[in-house]
């Protein structure tokens, strides 16, 4: 090997290490979330009646990324005081059921472990996993592509979150007008609330409502073992609309079966 060659490695090698382009491919991306309830609607599913703990106006919890060979999974870890973990209700304001099935920003929408939040970033491509109840278990799945928003108004202040500079956006998401700091640093696209991605190649580290927000406390570029990241063999592919109906219908049963 000639000198030109070893030095020509030698760059490549630094770069590799050092750019975000070629920056590790796997890892786990942490947002803490914080989201107003709706207390009246949740204490209907609330047991132990008047000895019931009251429920918070406003919760916080963490909601997990994990990441690795261009999929990933959302994963979030419910509050289980003031009744809120019992009755596995959505915050105020979040429609990922309707708008967003891959639940970015999804707080896991039903009984814990029978629904799951994919991402495909290779195909850009947010996936939301639900399995029926009972013996007769069956589960599905649906997915919506990125929504990209263009129109959004971008500013020129950056900040540092979790280590990355990110820039500023102000996106109107429905009725709703979200503050979001998002980084290009990153090899590959995502945020937890689909409809907030300012940029082809944005990693969304913060992004702030009136409803909810969600803030990146670290990013930890890394390999990741032992996650399962795919969705469940022989999940059945079904529209959203079918997705919607057959949630719908389980969630009726098992409130009849909470109220018996």
């Amino acid at each position: 090997m000639n000198r030109t060659i070893r030095l020509l490695f030698a760059a490549a090698t630094l770069l590799s290490a050092t750019s975000p382009l070629f920056a590790q491919q796997s890892g786990v991306i942490e947002y803490e979330v914080t989201a107003k309830t709706d207390p009246e609607r949740m204490r209907a599913f609330q047991r132990g009646g008047d000895d019931a703990p009251e429920i918070p106006d406003v919760i916080t919890f963490k909601q997990v990324f994990t990441f690795a060979d261009g999929i990933g999974k959302i994963t979030t870890e419910r509050p289980d005081g003031g009744g809120f973990g019992r009755g596995r209700q959505r915050p105020d304001g979040d429609t990922s059921n309707r708008r967003r099935p891959g639940g970015p920003g999804g707080m896991g929408m039903g009984p814990r472990g029978n629904n799951a939040q994919y991402v495909d970033l290779t195909n850009k491509k947010y996936e939301q996993v639900f399995s029926t109840f009972g013996d007769d278990k069956k589960t599905y799945y649906t997915e919506e592509d990125f929504i990209f928003t263009a129109n959004n108004k971008s500013s020129d202040k950056t900040k540092k979150i979790a280590g990355y500079t990110c820039k500023k956006a102000t996106i109107q998401l429905k009725e709703n007008t979200y503050t979001v700091w998002y980084t290009t640093d990153l090899p590959f696209s995502f945020s937890p609330v689909n409809g907030l991605l300012p940029d082809s190649n944005a990693v969304v580290l913060s992004a702030e409502g009136s409803k909810r927000a969600f803030t990146a406390k670290s990013v930890s570029l890394k390999p990741v073992t032992d996650a399962d990241l795919s969705i469940p063999a022989g999940a059945e592919k079904v529209t959203q609309e079918k997705w919607r109906e057959i949630r719908k219908d389980e969630m009726e049963k098992l409130r009849k079966r909470q109220q018996q």
